[in-house]
């Protein structure tokens, strides 16, 4: 390449799966010289949240054949995993098949191969750098901007891709909130220290009753925990299973679908029953939406929306996010036992002595309470998703900049059709881009694999689509004089 032809530089904050495929198509497709600077305070890329978990039981809740992270070969993890015999643990059949459900560590390396193979293949003028660090905040420079980092150093980039994935739970929110101060009380469900000197015969409260506390029944499980596992929601919903069924048809046009929730949940009725007539499970109804998901919920109104969020979402989401048939065994043997105890309610208050704690539990749509005795309380509920209230000190940066602003929905950020970060006047980013659950306000759908590969491969081509890079060097020099050592 022509040695007068500047790097471009392109930071991307999270090494998650959002992350690091940005990276690798980046990688993969660049025809310039470019500087990829990949930060991730986890030594571990590819990983986030999602598959971080080292269980050999946190299982997928999408069948292998679905989740390739390249949505032009569809069988690429298929048949990465299958090559992977010695590795995927005793919990699925030794031979993997396009319907089996893989543990999610698996896929955490499956994405970090991705990356490494992209990288090692990639042309002499295109560099990954990771950084092993925290970024703490964004200025912008003369072109692009600077990133702090958590160590006191600073990188530039011209462009900046937020991949934070999602953010840790809330604590559920009630009058006296001295309790979640308590040893007896584990706000992060995957920390380390959740399920520590649990003893087999004691009670926990897992609060929650989706996919986490799914993950959370399963290994008390498979630790062979004999006390009761009760678990508070407010609509007392589980996850249904996954069910292997044939397509079906498509049968909503955005053009011409219904503008409020009330009609659009009529119509899926209709279609649900109209495919038991022919002997096709409701599954495939809901299986033909997500491709019209996203569509379909920019085309509602506001206040559809917020009725959609407040009435309907927690039974989409228990029909649109399944669990593997492997994983509902289990969670159906401790119902069936009463092990495993689902309580639709709201907590109300907690009562700690020394050996234990007394929770009380507001019965749904009653003023009936109950009160739980537990020696151990989880929280398992969603991603926090209201940024504005994030203690992060890369988002509350950015806010009061007027860099972002939140999604009127209060989920995640305001973002342009090409992932552009909207300011707070509402004109989109020229250097701050994101993807994945950051969006979810905007797209609804955008918190799953299907979802993101997309995301990751046109977000690459559009960071992509103006190879000359701008002048830096004179935001560069501001750079090295504010650091007695760039990091490399």
């Amino acid at each position: 390449m022509p040695k007068e032809n500047p790097s471009t530089s392109i930071a991307i904050i999270g090494g998650g799966f959002s992350g690091s495929m940005v990276a690798a198509h980046l990688l993969r497709a660049a025809t310039f010289p470019l500087d990829i600077k990949l930060i991730e305070r986890n030594s571990l890329l590819g990983r986030g949240v999602a598959y971080g978990t080292y269980s050999p039981y946190h299982l997928l809740n999408v069948p292998a054949e679905q989740i390739s992270a390249f949505p032009n070969n569809p069988e690429h993890f298929l048949r990465w995993v299958q090559r992977q015999k010695d590795t995927i643990g005793d919990f699925v059949t030794s031979e993997v098949t396009a319907n089996s459900f893989v543990p999610r560590k698996m896929y955490g390396a499956y994405v970090e191969a991705i990356l490494n193979e992209a990288e090692t293949t990639a042309p002499d003028y295109v560099h990954l750098e990771r950084i092993t660090e925290e970024a703490v905040a964004i200025e912008p420079g003369h072109a692009g901007a600077i990133v702090s980092l958590s160590n006191g150093q600073s990188i530039q980039a011209d462009r900046i891709v937020m991949a934070l994935g999602n953010f840790p739970t809330a604590d559920p929110p009630i009058q006296d909130r001295s309790f979640y101060k308590s040893i007896r009380y584990k706000g992060n469900a995957y920390s380390a220290q959740s399920l520590t000197d649990v003893d087999p015969d004691d009670s926990v409260l897992l609060i929650g009753s989706g996919l986490t506390m799914v993950d959370l029944t399963l290994t008390l499980f498979r630790q062979g925990h004999r006390g009761k596992i009760y678990t508070v929601s407010r609509h007392g919903l589980l996850p249904l299973t996954h069910k292997t069924t044939p397509a079906c048809t498509p049968f909503i046009a955005i053009d011409q679908a219904p503008k409020t929730v009330r009609a659009l949940m009529r119509l899926v009725r209709q279609q649900v029953e109209s495919a038991a007539a022919g002997d096709q499970d409701w599954q495939a109804v809901i299986n033909s939406l997500r491709p019209v998901t996203q569509s379909l919920w920019q085309t509602l109104p506001l206040g559809e929306k917020q009725r959609f969020l407040r009435h309907v979402r927690a039974y989409w989401d228990i029909h649109r996010h399944r669990i593997a048939p492997e994983v509902a065994e289990v969670v159906n043997k401790l119902l069936s036992s009463s092990q495993l105890i689902i309580h639709a309610g709201r907590i109300q208050a907690y009562r700690e002595d020394d050996r234990g704690v007394d929770v009380t539990v507001r019965k749904r749509h009653t003023t009936d309470d109950i009160v739980l005795r537990v020696n151990r309380v989880i929280n398992c509920t969603g991603p926090a998703s209201n940024y504005e209230k994030l203690a992060h000190p890369l988002v509350n940066s950015l806010l009061s900049q007027g860099l972002v602003c939140c999604n009127v929905l209060k989920m995640g950020l305001k973002t342009a059709g090409n992932g552009a970060l909207l300011d707070e006047t509402g004109v989109a980013s020229k250097f701050l881009y994101t993807l994945g659950p950051t969006r979810q306000g905007d797209l609804l759908e955008t918190i799953a694999v299907p979802e993101i590969r997309e995301q990751a491969m046109l977000l690459a081509q559009e960071l992509l689509s103006r190879p000359n890079a701008p002048d830096t060097s004179l935001l560069r020099t501001v750079v090295s004089q504010s650091n007695s050592k760039l990091v490399r």
